[in-house]
């Protein structure tokens, strides 16, 4: 494959044809170059070769040989490991697992096509953020830093890339790790910026679809009693932890009223399933406040 090609090259994994056949048929119309594959042998075979690029995989659970889970651990132990959703009709078991190890999300399907564009686009553009960063972490002692932000996508992942490049140089934790961080911090400065400050319901996505959600997402920023709010965010980086702090400016919860996301009831729901990645991720977590401050920490991995 030429490597000059920019159009970013997306691997379909599912011994379902229909499944293949529409995922590639949608994908393609967004500009990805989609390769389809029946077998997880087969994409370890492609990730090996140095002549083929792949930037992003979609894998079902369940496969006749290797399944979707055991080609993650492999993927997410290489040196070149690649961003994956899985998709299928696992159980909460096999969803959480595919967390650990480092899946950007699981889907249950039938998938949204739309949703998997949105998410693809979002991880490939934090990717190539992350090549541009020089790594200053192996000559930072310590850094401490307050942030104000407006509702928006694009300084969300910006902010969650700036505050964890430094962990692996400092020695915190590896470089797949911090990528699990980063994940976890984007879930929970997610949640402050369209549910706590623009008070947006998840159900809304859940119920109306993802168009909805962010049309009602663009209103409320429009909306200055919204649009006008801030979510601070608190970073605490130390030889021995990196800590976050993140409060928004909206009416807060009943934190203790929250369901409790490993209650296959309950994960497959947009909402508890932030929260299951961020408590997969961090060692800590701790509301505090009206239920608008989110304390979360990761400690230096021995």
């Amino acid at each position: 494959m030429n490597e000059n090609n920019q159009q970013p090259v997306i691997v379909i994994v599912d011994d379902d044809e229909m499944t293949r056949y529409t995922l590639r048929k949608k994908l393609s119309k967004f500009g990805y170059n989609v390769i389809s594959l029946d077998k997880a042998e087969d994409a370890l075979y492609l990730l090996k070769n140095k002549d083929e690029r792949c930037d992003f995989i979609i894998t079902e659970i369940k496969l006749r040989k290797m399944d979707g889970i055991e080609l993650l651990r492999h993927i997410s132990s290489s040196e070149n490991s690649v961003p994956v959703i899985l998709i299928g009709q696992g159980n909460i078991e096999d969803a959480v697992k595919a967390l650990r190890y480092g899946a950007i999300d699981f889907l249950r399907k039938p998938v949204d096509v739309n949703e998997i564009a949105s998410i693809i686009r979002t991880e490939l553009k934090r990717k190539s953020q992350d090549k541009l960063a020089v790594d200053f972490g192996q000559f930072c002692c310590s850094d401490k830093r307050e942030f104000s932000l407006p509702a928006s996508i694009e300084i969300l992942n910006i902010i969650a890339h700036e505050l964890t490049k430094n962990l692996p140089g400092i020695g915190i934790c590896s470089l797949l790790t911090a990528e699990n961080i980063a994940l976890a911090l984007r879930e929970a400065i997610n949640n402050a910026m369209f549910h706590g400050n623009l008070e947006i319901s998840s159900a809304i996505r859940e119920k109306e679809g993802l168009k909805i959600y962010n049309e009602k997402i663009e209103e409320r920023k429009n909306d200055p009693h919204y649009g006008n709010r801030r979510v601070r965010v608190k970073y605490d980086l130390t030889p021995e932890y990196v800590e976050y702090i993140i409060e928004d400016e909206g009416p807060g919860f009943d934190y203790s009223s929250i369901p409790d996301p490993r209650d296959p009831e309950n994960f497959f729901n947009r909402a508890g399933r932030g929260l299951l990645i961020i408590k997969l991720h961090m060692d800590s977590v701790e509301w505090m406040g009206r239920g608008n401050i989110l304390k979360i920490r990761k400690n230096r991995v021995k």
